[in-house]
């Protein structure tokens, strides 16, 4: 049973972790800038054959499918491939793993209808702001302004991802190029190769981009889901993942939801 969206003081358990919705911090795709001294890049591996690129409808990405139960040394021959500081990002835009079984979504995405929705969205909250600026508010735009509430509000946003499927979402955890193959590689191993039996898992990582850091994406397939977002969450924490990361539904991904957005709308739902 899917739990409900999680609340500001939900906790999933006292150790070892806290999952929180506290204002401190976000983390996106946008933060990736390096820091770290710029190092040798090292050498690029083969470039992918035709049949090991998969175009997903939006980027072409280099994945590995496997079974409920995939053998380690399949798991391990991908890795070895395709580790992510020698593979060059004019091959890919992701590296990525999958693993099966994935439950049936109750409704499959609707993504070109969720963006045509979140127009209408959008343009309701621009109206009601020029109808606020010109002090001209209807009996309906009165009441939203007396609760305080605006047009496009996280709860909006939830409403949406329902009705049109994407339920989606992923932790996001960074790397400099010299940690992330050793980093990749026990994620894949360890949270997506061996997650409980029966339940899907997927993962992608950014490939390399001189004087950038890499992001992986580690996802689960409902957001709302409070235990499987802290499950993944405690299975990265245990490969070494112990600093704090984020949690963005991918609604917010499609819909262009990152900081400093005019909704104020904070682009990690959850932290931990």
């Amino acid at each position: 049973m899917l739990l409900p969206r999680l609340n500001q003081n939900f906790r999933l358990s006292q150790e070892p972790f806290k999952l929180t919705m506290e204002n401190d911090g976000d983390y996106d795709m946008e933060d990736a800038t390096s820091t770290s001294p710029s190092r040798p890049s090292p050498a690029p591996v083969a470039a992918p054959l035709q049949n090991e690129l998969v175009y997903d409808g939006s980027t072409t990405v280099i994945v590995a499918v496997w079974d409920d139960i995939p053998k380690m040394q399949e798991v391990a021959s991908y890795l070895a491939r395709w580790p992510p500081s020698r593979t060059p990002y004019t091959y890919a835009a992701w590296v990525a793993v999958e693993r099966g079984p994935h439950p049936k979504p109750e409704m499959p995405q609707d993504i070109i209808n969720l963006v045509k929705d979140w127009e209408v969205l959008k343009k309701r909250a621009a109206a009601l702001a020029a109808g606020q600026a010109a002090g001209q508010l209807d009996s309906d735009a009165k009441g939203v302004q007396q609760q305080g509430n605006a047009v496009v509000t996280v709860e909006a946003l939830d409403a949406l991802a329902q009705e049109h499927g994407v339920l989606s979402g992923k932790w996001l955890i960074y790397a400099q190029p010299h940690q992330i193959d050793d980093l990749w590689s026990r994620i894949v191993t360890a949270v997506i190769a061996n997650a409980p039996a029966g339940l899907g898992a997927r993962a992608k990582v950014s490939p390399a981009r001189p004087g950038e850091p890499h992001v992986i994406c580690v996802y689960v397939d409902d957001y709302r889901n409070g235990e499987e977002v802290g499950r993944v969450r405690d299975a990265l924490r245990r490969v070494g993942v112990r600093w704090k990361i984020g949690f963005k539904p991918d609604i917010y991904t499609h819909l262009g939801i990152y900081k400093a957005n005019e909704w104020k709308i904070r682009p990690s739902r959850y932290h931990a």
